[in-house]
């Protein structure tokens, strides 16, 4: 589906994202990994999640919001495109990209993956 923007959970409601034109990015509640330290400048919450912005490569967000609050399900097998930026839902993880850069994330509460 394209869209100009959406939110939207995954289904087991553990995984929070936003995709635009701009980019993706997701937040996840429960995980069984630990993300790097926080740069010191990092002055809000560090890693909740995991976003690619633009042409940049995919990192841990530093925010002080949260993904959250969507109403809608994106259901496993499927995928919601805004601009370049892709995000898939599947029962083994959520999946972001930019099609244009190949820059891009996986997070699940077993691991996460930036590239």
């Amino acid at each position: 589906m394209t869209v100009t923007e959406a939110e939207f959970v995954s289904p087991s409601g553990n995984i929070g994202c936003r995709v635009d034109k701009d980019g993706a990015r997701c937040d996840i509640v429960k995980r069984s990994w630990q993300p790097p330290p926080a740069p010191a400048d990092c002055e809000l919450d560090w890693a909740g999640g995991v976003s690619v912005f633009k042409a940049e490569k995919a990192a841990f967000t530093c925010a002080g919001d949260t993904m959250m609050g969507a109403k809608e399900t994106l259901k496993y097998g499927s995928a919601v495109r805004a601009g370049d930026f892709t995000c898939g839902s599947d029962p083994k993880a959520i999946r972001c990209e930019n099609t244009a850069t190949g820059h891009g994330f996986t997070l699940s509460v077993q691991q996460y993956t930036l590239f």
